[in-house]
């Protein structure tokens, strides 16, 4: 229903996705209305398990989300590999309560709760789920509510589905709810059930129902009970109050089900094993404080505000429920945004600024193995952490890691690039100017990093990097400021016999007459007085160039 772009929001130099609806809304006059209100409210949540909407454009020529761009697989790619483990599904399970909580306390529901509408990437607390397209659905809906005569049609045979259809009730058949299926009105309870069928296939490795057709789905969510879990995964008999959630959250009737994100919490919680670290560690985290709290919370230079007009007594009872760890942790932010100069003093340099003296003293070791210990929790860190990763592994020569990082995660480590890792980058260009897998990386680089730094190295002295950076900025045609014919020049005297004979080739190209002195001079050089010995190292080339400029007088 949608094409999906990585844009780039200019005014914060920062990436976003750009989802643009196929949808042809000036037929109906109400939608854009309908859009702009729902955005408006989309736009307000703001929580680690969701991924926000960050501004949207409605006209009648078509309809624009832009979204944060989130990095990870989304939970359909992650099952490929078979179903999850309890601890890990619970972890899951937990982190989208969260986010369903953050939604339906807004009053949205989401509609089409499905594994391609999860991803799964690195955040605070190590994994992080994340909600994609929250709310969208609504926005998609086909005809408009205030048009809608009777329930809209029934997808056609041999339609997938594990997709959503236009024209059709909002949701995704293989996970719909009985009350979606019947194009019954929605609420949360709606979105638990979704969260049912995706919970049963993470934990089983399989859905509840099998279909295999959409019809077949939507008459099985209506009409038949799903096999108990226990029984598609023994192993889980060891977690029965795990199992029993699942198999409450695919009920029938709505008011059978936890009612939504926020009683999806309590009962996740109450079904966690005490004599487990993940019962242990989640259980504090769930009785110092709701997730409801949490988002509501503001904390500003001085104090804590609170949107839901929590009082200084109730501020002070969840502190006093936090363990020591976490005082102390409060009682350096209380001194880090009072903004004591003292304490700015002594505080540590940022990681990025560690890691990339480590690489400068050619440490390489050492800062591969503080990256790779520092990324899980990086979050905001995080791009410039890998560009720093592909720099060190260039600089300690391992060329195919720094290649295959690059090629996993071009965007982020690219996008931001470090200076360290352009230097890589010409560095790479200079050897392998001809790669077109190397071309397509580089030009990830946004041109206001790249040109600006590779005209400083163009200029600089003669080295890899030097001519890396010259042969691509020359190929690109950005050369503005920047004396070719000059660089070239000085090329000819590199101790590389190749940059010499593309330097002589590439002045005699460029036609400028300037050229002929700095040309005559290593063609009139003995071939044994090379560099290398070799029996030419430019000199022939530096000849032919000469030729083709005195033609041209």
């Amino acid at each position: 229903m949608a094409e999906v772009f990585l844009a780039e929001q200019v005014s914060l130099g920062r990436l976003v996705a750009l989802k643009v609806l196929k949808r042809d809304l000036s037929s109906q006059p109400a939608m854009a209305d309908r859009f702009q209100r729902e955005a408006r409210l989309l736009s307000t949540v703001d929580h680690p398990s969701v991924v926000r909407v960050i501004d949207f454009e409605s006209g009648k020529d078509g309809t624009v989300l832009v979204l944060e761009l989130a990095d990870g697989e989304t939970l359909e790619q992650a099952l490929k590999l078979g179903p999850f483990e309890p601890k890990r599904a619970m972890r899951v399970m937990l982190q989208l309560a969260e986010g369903l909580a953050a939604i339906h306390e807004r009053g949205i529901v989401h509609r089409d709760i499905k594994p391609q509408n999860v991803v799964i990437g690195p955040g605070l607390r190590g994994e992080q789920a994340r909600l994609l397209d929250f709310g969208i659905a609504r926005l998609m809906e086909i005809p408009d509510e205030e048009a809608s005569v009777g329930p809209p049609p029934l997808p056609a045979p041999g339609s997938n589905p594990f997709v959503s259809h236009p024209g059709q009730a909002v949701g995704t058949p293989a996970y719909v709810a009985p009350e979606q299926a019947m194009a019954q009105p929605v609420d949360s309870r709606t979105d638990v059930y979704s969260f049912g069928v995706l919970a049963y296939r993470m934990l089983a490795g399989q859905l509840p129902f099998l279909g295999p057709d959409t019809r077949d789905y939507l008459e099985q969510h209506v009409r038949d009970r799903p096999p108990e879990l226990t029984e598609i995964a023994p192993q889980l008999r060891t977690w029965p109050a795990l199992a029993k959630l699942v198999m409450q959250c695919l009920e029938k009737k709505p008011s059978s089900r936890p009612k939504d994100g926020a009683a999806l919490i309590e009962a996740i919680r109450r079904s966690l094993p005490a004599d487990t670290d993940l019962g242990t560690q989640t259980r504090r985290a769930l009785q110092a404080v709701t997730t409801q709290t949490w988002t509501n919370l503001t904390i500003t230079a001085g104090k804590v505000q609170s949107n839901v007009g929590l009082g200084a007594r109730t501020v002070a009872k969840l502190t006093s429920q936090l363990d020591s760890q976490w005082r102390k942790s409060l009682v350096v932010t209380a001194i880090v945004v009072a903004g004591i100069p003292t304490a700015y003093a002594f505080w540590p340099p940022p990681i990025t600024e560690r890691v990339a003296t480590l690489i400068t003293a050619d440490k390489t070791t050492e800062a591969i193995e503080l990256i790779d210990e520092t990324l899980p929790n990086a979050k905001g860190d995080t791009p410039r952490l890998l560009a720093l990763k592909a720099a060190a592994l260039h600089k300690a020569g391992r060329r195919d890691a720094e290649r295959g990082l690059l090629l996993a995660q071009p965007y982020q480590p690219l996008h931001d690039a470090h200076p360290l890792l352009l230097e890589a980058l010409a560095e790479d260009f200079a050897d392998a100017e001809a790669d077109a897998e190397l071309k397509e990386l580089i030009s990830v680089v946004p041109q206001k990093l790249l040109t600006p730094a590779f005209i400083s190295y163009a200029r600089g002295p003669l080295s890899a990097r030097q001519w890396g950076a010259l042969r691509w900025l020359d190929a690109s045609g950005a050369t503005e400021g920047l004396d070719l014919v000059a660089r070239y020049g000085a090329s000819l005297q590199s101790k590389s016999c190749r940059v010499r004979q593309l330097a002589a080739l590439r002045l005699g190209a460029l036609g400028d007459l300037d050229a002929v002195s700095a040309l005559r001079d290593l063609s009139e050089l003995p071939k044994d007085e090379g560099p290398t010995g070799a029996s030419n190292c430019g000199q022939d080339e530096a000849a032919d160039a000469i030729r083709e400029l005195k033609k041209k007088k």
